[in-house]
């Protein structure tokens, strides 16, 4: 049956009419959502305190075995307090249960000082939204503390959970900047500890480190006398679980729930999502600042992430490449054109010189980048499965990070 002209002419008004809703009511959300207080709900998720009436004196609630997990507090350079969970490694824990089961406050102080310097120890920076009680994250506690045999420091920001204050990405840096310095005041040598972080934490990691290493600098006025004590100041390595190259970046290609996408409308309007991209104030620039990281680091993704996808992951690793490649000119016409095809297969044929790629078994690829003499070695690992928040926890990837950083001894 034939549809006449005017049916048509009315159905595309129709049409026409619900697009122009639809559209008036995605401008409103993201009219909204760049204010600065909607931005960081929305990108810390900081309010959403799950599970409901923590109880983050009691981690025995959460499966963790009794006296393993204790509650600390930290206090950060700007006077806020962090809430916090140290968990004792699993061979620590065996050694001492009988005691760490009797102990008083002020004796536990002390066996999580003589932890620190007996074993290495994990600074684990968490996602956004949820507490140090959410179920996925004490299952990293317990495969870290098991399965790498490591002590796990893992701190709530500033904002999240009993934390005092409001995140922002300067907070969220003085935060990991403050456990790191906990670590340490407590007996932890700086290169026993692993800094590990999942999602927004690997923005925390960068951050973090990159500034480590800026005011290890200016201690040594660049000295190269002084470059081996300086090292002696930077943790064992990094490890970046699920990591995006940058906010930025992210908002290109993050889709809610792997399905509603935020700037995907805007593609056909670069100077519009320029515009929308200028108003974020919360960037965590990871791709601006990774390359400069003089430790040894592991880049961990998921090719099933719906959250992020491992592109992100991807193009921190090529990050490190680039400068030993040759530079692919903007030259327009028929010559550009052949020089640039020229330049692609001369970049491909060095990279593969310069990247060692290989398969581990029943994991996903890897691909090794040594940046110099000193090791600082760069791995990223793209396993088959994982996910976005479960990455860390697939014993393939622990097992990795045992053998590159020589955990689990």
């Amino acid at each position: 049956m034939s549809i006449s002209i005017p049916q048509r002419a009315k159905f595309l008004q129709t049409v026409r009419h619900y697009l122009l809703i639809l559209g008036g009511i995605y401008v409103g959300l993201l009219a909204v959502g760049l204010t600065p207080f909607v931005q960081r709900k929305i990108l810390y998720m900081h309010d959403l305190k799950v599970p409901v009436s923590p109880r983050y004196d009691m981690p025995e609630k959460y499966d963790l075995a009794p006296s393993k997990a204790h509650n600390v507090y930290i206090r950060t350079a700007d006077n806020e307090t962090l809430g916090a969970w140290f968990v004792f490694a699993d061979p620590f824990y065996a050694a001492h249960k009988a005691d760490l089961l009797s102990a008083s406050s002020t004796s536990s102080d002390e066996f999580i000082r003589s932890a620190l310097r007996t074993r290495p120890t994990i600074l684990f920076l968490h996602g956004n939204g949820g507490t140090r009680v959410l179920r996925s994250r004490v299952h990293h506690y317990q495969a870290f503390s098991s399965r790498l045999r490591a002590n796990v420091l893992a701190p709530d920001y500033r904002g999240f959970a009993d934390s005092t204050g409001s995140p922002s990405e300067a907070g969220l840096t003085l935060d990991a900047r403050a456990a790191w310095d906990w670590l340490l005041d407590h007996g932890a040598s700086p290169d026993s500890v692993l800094v590990v972080g999942i999602s927004l934490g690997t923005g925390v990691a960068v951050q973090f480190v990159s500034a480590l290493e800026s005011e290890q600098r200016q201690m040594s006025g660049e000295d190269n006398h002084h470059v081996k004590e300086v090292s002696r100041e930077m943790p064992r390595g990094v490890v970046l679980l699920a990591p995006f190259s940058s906010i930025d970046t992210l908002l290109d290609t993050y889709y809610i729930c792997g399905i509603l996408p935020i700037l995907a409308p805007l593609r056909t309007f670069p100077y519009i999502a320029s515009l929308v991209k200028r108003h974020i104030l919360h960037r965590f620039d990871s791709l601006a600042k990774v390359v400069g990281l003089n430790v040894p680091l592991l880049i961990v993704h998921a090719e099933d992430d719906w959250d992020i996808p491992h592109s992100h992951s991807q193009s921190l690793f090529d990050a490190f490449l680039e400068h030993h490649l040759p530079v692919l000119p903007g030259i327009a016409g028929i010559e550009g054109a052949e020089q640039v095809v020229k330049l692609s297969e001369e970049r491909k044929a060095l990279r593969q010189e310069l990247v060692l790629s290989s398969e581990v078994p029943r994991v996903g690829h890897v691909e090794v980048f040594s940046k110099d003499r000193l090791h600082n070695t760069v791995v990223y690992l793209r396993t088959r499965w994982g996910g976005h928040d479960r990455v860390g926890l697939v014993e393939g990837v622990q097992d990795y990070i045992t053998d590159m950083f020589k955990l689990g001894q």
